[in-house]
């Protein structure tokens, strides 16, 4: 199976590049996020905008050269625009969700397509369609477990969640399926936490409403962290 290598990653000064290029584009996407310019006219009027967020830069530039190393042989390297795509999509996608609670339809479904071609080309340079079949079934799968929880919830889960669970599994099942299952149960647990720390600090009550994507951003990214501990090949 195509699998990250903690012991073969890119060489230092390719992780460095891609490092200083994450964070150019975390600095550009930061800006843009700054204008408000995904927000409708059921959120906030743009008079009452947050400040552009800082931290973008530095979490892609993380995101990025971490990317850079973890990817260690020659068919996993073909995957590996399609993870940078993600990373910055999940930097963005963290962000507005936490501003309006809302995952735009205009950056999740196009993503569909960009993902779904960037890794059937690593399966074609790979030779190798096995991956590509795992990414497609635990898509189909997490899509249609958060569907059903959020017919179940609507509360607490909402049709946003839904449309980004099938992109968290079509990057994660590209690594295999434990790996997309590591990546929805870290998901559940990273929002648990996240709302005891709100709770404790008097940011929700127990009513509120709390934005799920972003436990499910973390809970994906703990899952390409840890992949190859918990699921060696």
């Amino acid at each position: 199976m195509l699998t990250f290598s903690a012991g073969a990653g890119a060489p230092a000064w390719v992780v460095a590049a891609l490092a200083v290029l994450g964070g150019v584009l975390g600095v550009v996407t930061g800006r843009a996020l700054g204008t408000g310019g995904y927000r409708v006219e059921a959120d906030e009027p743009a008079s009452i905008l947050p400040r552009a967020p800082w931290w973008p830069a530095p979490a892609l530039a993380l995101l990025w050269g971490f990317l850079a190393w973890r990817i260690g042989d020659l068919a996993a390297w073909a995957a590996l625009p399609a993870y940078l795509f993600f990373a910055w999509l999940a930097v963005s996608l963290v962000w507005i969700d936490v501003d309006v609670h809302r995952l735009p339809d205009g950056l999740v479904l196009p993503a569909y397509p960009a993902l779904l071609v960037l890794l059937a080309c690593a399966s074609v340079g790979a030779g190798d369609w096995r991956p590509m079949r795992d990414a497609l079934l635990a898509m189909a799968g997490l899509y249609v477990l958060y569907f059903l929880m959020a017919l179940a919830s609507p509360a607490s889960l909402g049709f946003g969640d839904v449309k980004l669970s099938g992109l968290i599994g079509l990057v994660l099942g590209w690594l295999g399926l434990g790996t997309a299952l590591l990546g929805l149960l870290a998901g559940f647990v990273a929002g648990g936490l996240i709302a005891i720390v709100m709770l404790v600090a008097q940011r929700a009550g127990l009513r509120s409403h709390i934005a799920f994507g972003p436990a499910m951003i973390i809970g994906a990214l703990l899952a390409l962290a840890f992949e190859y501990q918990l699921f060696p090949a």
